[in-house]
Formats: structure tokens, sequence, C-alpha cells
């Protein structure tokens, strides 16, 4: 049997537990901390140029993210902005480009083609990299070298002759890309225009008989009219001669 002090002291220790416990239990209200893991995403630099980071939202919060664009520079066409400064004023992203301290790659000659002036015109498209000049290069005959700026995307090779061939290439401070040749062929005829043309001179053609054939029809009318004109004028004559 428990004396009457230890039992005392057991009620004691009980309601000690019972209060520290009681006192604890209200913090068990209060949500729990959550930790929210911050991911860096890196976007392929040739699609989008860009670090995403993703934040935590609060409930009840709607975040606008937005998207990156590429910025409409076209490295084929004859470029006045660069497209650094067509990026900070709308905020597109340009394609990757390399730095001035690598050589550049070669640029792609698109066409060699003889245009309505008479003039050989070659056209090609910027690479990726930094670019300061473009050397246009004619070979096969006496051997001609042209000099561009960096927004050049063609130029007229005065001289050029069918069967020469014409080299365009790309330099900066690190040195010149390798060369991207073309032979100049002898234009081919436009077919869009020769069928044109074939149209036009058959409705020429068609639009000429008829009119031919309506002078045709008009002089074998008058030619009617005059005769039965004069046949109807001796009859009456006849008639008279004949009473005489």
């Amino acid at each position: 049997m428990l004396s009457g002090s230890q039992v005392t002291f057991l009620l004691l220790l009980y309601l000690s537990e019972w209060v520290r416990a009681a006192s604890v239990g209200p913090s068990l209200l209060h949500p729990p901390v959550t930790r929210v893991r911050i991911i860096a995403v890196a976007d392929d630099y040739d699609d989008a140029s860009s670090v995403t980071t993703l934040t935590p939202r609060s409930p009840g919060a709607t975040t606008t993210r937005a998207i990156p664009r590429i910025c409409d520079y076209d490295p084929c066409v004859v470029q006045i902005t660069p497209c650094s400064e067509i990026s900070a004023q709308t905020g597109c992203l340009c394609r990757g480009v390399t730095g001035g301290e690598l050589r550049p790659e070669a640029p792609k000659l698109r066409e060699v083609k003889l245009e309505h002036s008479g003039q050989v015109v070659v056209h090609w498209c910027a690479p990726r990299s930094t670019v300061t000049h473009y050397k246009v290069t004619l070979k096969g005959g006496e051997e001609r070298e042209l000099i561009f700026g960096e927004y050049w995307r063609n130029s007229a090779v005065p001289g050029m002759k069918v069967g020469e061939t014409v080299c365009v290439s790309a330099m900066n401070d690190a040195g010149v890309s390798e060369e991207t040749c073309a032979q100049y062929e002898s234009p081919t005829p436009d077919h869009a225009a020769l069928s044109a043309g074939i149209i036009a001179g058959g409705v020429g053609f068609l639009v000429l008989i008829t009119l031919v054939a309506v002078l045709l029809w008009r002089r074998r009318s008058c030619r009617k009219a005059n005769i039965g004109e004069a046949g109807g004028l001796g009859n009456p004559s006849y008639t008279n001669d004949a009473v005489l």
C-alpha cells in the first residue's frame, strides 16, 4: 500500500504533465511551415536565351508570366537596325550569336540571279556569328574581291559571265570564315512570263480573226444591198420600153 505522501507526489506529477501538454497543444492549431524549393530552368539558347525562376504563389493570388519570343530578325534580308537594339526596345530575344573573339561561320549563299536591270546579283544569308564585313570574290576569269558592311545581304557583281564562280565569306577581328561558292549558270526563261505571253498572243489572234470576220460580213452585206438597189431600178425601164 502506498502512503499518503507517495499518493500526493504521484498526483502532483500527473498534474504537472497535464498542464505542460495543455500549454503545448494550441501550437498544433497553426499550419506547419512549408519549405518551397526554387527550380532554375535554362531554355535552349537557340530558342530562348533566358533563365526562368519559379517562385511560390500565395493561396488565391494570380501571377502573369511573360513568355519570351524570338526577335523578328531575318538574317537573309538587308538590315538597318541590329538585333541587339531591337531586343532592347521590344524585349524580344535574339538568336544565339558567337562573339567577336571567335572566327565567324560561313554565310549561306542563297542565289546568283540575273536581275531585270541586266546585272548579276549575289544574295546571301548572315551566319550566327559576329560579323564586321563580307567579302565577295569572283573566280574563273579575272579574280576580283568586293568588300561590304555587316548589314549587307546582296551585291551586284559587274562583268560576271556565265560559267564563272562567285564566293562569299564573313570576316571579323578573329579572322575570315570559310567560303560558300556557287557557279553562275545561264538564266532560264521565266515560265510564268512565257505562259502569260502565250495566252496574250492567243487572245490577240482570236480578236484579230473576229475583226476580219466582221469586216468581211459587212462588206458582203453592202454588196448585196447595192445589187438589190441596181436590180430594182432596171425593171421599170425595161417595162416602159416594152410598152413603147
